[in-house]
């Protein structure tokens, strides 16, 4: 019989699986019901969710995996970006069963695989053939960002979430099979730390009530100075309260804080080096004196006793500040009680206002690449486009259509925009799996996917070739496995075929792409096209296994192959 608990549990999947992905199974949404709950410390965005669900066929016992540096998610190409300096690491690994109860199978499944897979000395030759593309390849993202910190001796942490429907914890014999692979796990390098967290109906029913927290508390030093002119305070808070107020209770980084700043951390910059030299000195002198201090733009503020309460704030300017304070404080650091100064403005309703403000905020000194994309007209213009005319919500700012309840499938971030223009308008899927966070921040990637001498439409086509394709591919692995068992090294592939089969042209240009029928995009087309990449990806199988499908994918020579096969194939009528 149902508790209360699992009933109520229940209703709010169903409700849901309907609002956000009716066309996903009642097992793959709770994967990704599961993983939103369990990375809520996170707040990663939906792609990057997805990202990390490596649940299929030779998946291990693994439903999902994601790696954190210094509360980062790690993307495909996100190393490049991060801090050289970590100072933690954190592995999330996790398991979902929509089963009423836990089983001791699912520990015995991974302490059998998990070893294995974070084994610095692993030869993937030998595991390509009982392990998953995807998840070998999430496994190389952290056995890489682990050898690349090193020097930096970073704190790793290691955490098996084990997600169910179940009315109460679990036995005592799966509590002790779980014991023993976290006794495992710890042993990845000296000093890691491992933890098992279960996670029932009761549990899961919790975090879906929290949501995403949209309110901070900032506690003060001095009495804040208010404004006559609209509603604002400059205050001086200690760098502990700060910290506080810029990460989550697990001591991670906030990072949706950071949204409408239109900086990403810059890493070890002259500026950012003079900033933590300034926290590390302990001549007696105030923090604020050296520093300009940070910029809070919020849609409500209040002061309440020696704290001001701040609804959904956005740290607009400060962005390398705040991540030199938090790397002070988690670092050790010990002049703590110095002060920083913080000005909080109420921005009017008007979103014009609150734009003005991030970018008068964020012009005093040299950007860096990537920087003022989310408020420029052409991301603007985009989102007004995609919501108009193609049923999509377009994310410039991560979680905000999401949080609304918008269908998964309809809510677009900037990388997925960015990766699906480019396999299908710019057909090099090759670049669409092998960059994420580069197709956004580095100009000659971003000039290309990003114009205003583009056709608004073409953004609309790229992504409903992609939701067509993607569609037909979760249907079509159901009776064949996939060369690699994972619809990414498909997609973006495929996606890039249609350019050209739809078309029926070599070199399509945009007004081409633009007179495509999408009704043309048909199974009977994309059953061919899928059978002649099954026979591409095994041909350069054959010449060489190593990394498998995962590496051939992300080739730029095997796009030339591939492209050169459609053509000359006449079931595709390709002309000049």
């Amino acid at each position: 019989m149902q508790s209360n608990d699992q009933r109520l549990l229940d209703r709010i999947l169903d409700d849901q699986h309907r609002r956000l992905a009716p066309h996903k199974s009642r097992e793959d949404f709770f994967t990704f019901f599961t993983a939103d709950k369990a990375l809520q410390e996170w707040d990663l965005d939906n792609d990057e969710i997805m990202d990390g669900i490596v649940d299929g066929a030779h998946d291990c016992g693994v439903d999902g995996i994601w790696s954190f540096v210094d509360g980062r998610y790690v993307t495909a190409d996100a190393y490049q970006y991060l801090t050289a300096r970590a100072s933690r690491i954190d592995l999330v690994i996790l398991q979902a069963k929509t089963s009423p109860g836990y089983q001791e199978t699912v520990f015995e499944k991974l302490h059998f695989h998990l070893p294995a897979l974070l084994d610095m000395g692993r030869v993937e030759e030998e595991m390509t053939a009982h392990t998953n593309a995807k998840l070998l390849e999430r496994t190389r993202r952290f056995l890489h960002v682990l050898e690349e910190s090193a020097s930096s001796f970073p704190e790793l942490s290691v955490r098996v979430i084990y997600a169910c429907t179940a009315a109460e914890g679990p036995h005592p014999n799966v509590k002790s099979k779980g014991d023993r692979l976290r006794g495992e796990l710890a042993k990845i390098t000296s000093g890691a730390s491992a933890a098992i967290e279960y996670l029932n109906a009761a549990d899961l029913r919790e975090r879906t009530a929290r949501g995403a927290k949209a309110v901070a508390e900032l506690v003060f030093s001095e009495a804040p100075m208010g404004t006559s002119l609209g509603e604002g305070y400059v205050c001086l808070a200690r760098l502990d309260e700060y910290y506080r107020f810029i990460t989550t209770k697990n001591q991670a980084l906030r990072l949706e804080l950071f949204e409408s700043n239109v900086r990403d951390y810059a890493g070890s910059t002259a500026v950012n080096k003079a900033i933590s030299e300034t926290l590390k000195s302990g001549t007696g002198e105030d923090f604020w004196w050296f520093n300009n201090g940070v910029t809070v733009v919020a849609d409500a503020a209040q002061i309440v006793g020696k704290k001001i309460v701040v609804r959904e704030p956005q740290i607009v300017n400060g962005l390398q500040t705040s991540h030199e304070v938090y790397s002070y404080i988690e670092s050790g650091g010990q002049h703590r009680d110095r002060s920083l100064l913080v000005k909080i403005v109420v921005a009017p309703g008007s979103g014009t206002a609150r734009d003005r403000i991030i970018r008068a905020t964020n012009s005093q000194t040299q950007l860096p690449a990537g920087a003022l994309r989310a408020t420029e007209p052409i991301q603007k213009d985009i989102e007004e486009s995609l919501i108009h005319d193609g049923g999509y919500y377009y994310e410039r700012r991560a979680g905000y259509y999401r949080n609304l309840g918008f269908p998964l499938d309809q809510v677009v971030s900037m990388a997925r925009l960015a990766r699906e223009f480019t396999a299908f308008a710019l057909r090099e899927p090759h670049t669409a799996l092998k960059h994420s966070e580069a197709l956004l921040l580095e100009d000659a990637h971003y000039s290309k996917i990003f114009s205003a001498r583009l056709d608004l439409d073409l953004y609309r086509l790229s992504l409903d070739v992609h939701t067509t394709l993607r569609r037909f591919l979760t249907d079509y692995a159901q009776d064949r496995p996939l060369l690699g068992e994972t619809v990414e090294n498909w997609l973006y592939p495929m996606a890039c075929m249609s350019a050209h089969t739809l078309t029926r042209l070599r070199q399509p240009t945009t007004r081409d792409l633009l007179n495509i029928d999408l009704a043309h995009l048909d199974n009977e087309l994309m059953e061919r096209m899928a059978t002649t990449l099954d026979g591409v990806f095994k041909a350069a199988l054959r010449q060489n296994k190593a990394g498998g499908v995962d590496r051939i994918a992300r080739s730029a020579d095997f796009t030339t192959r591939l492209r050169q096969t459609v053509i000359g194939q006449s079931r595709y009528h390709i002309t000049n």
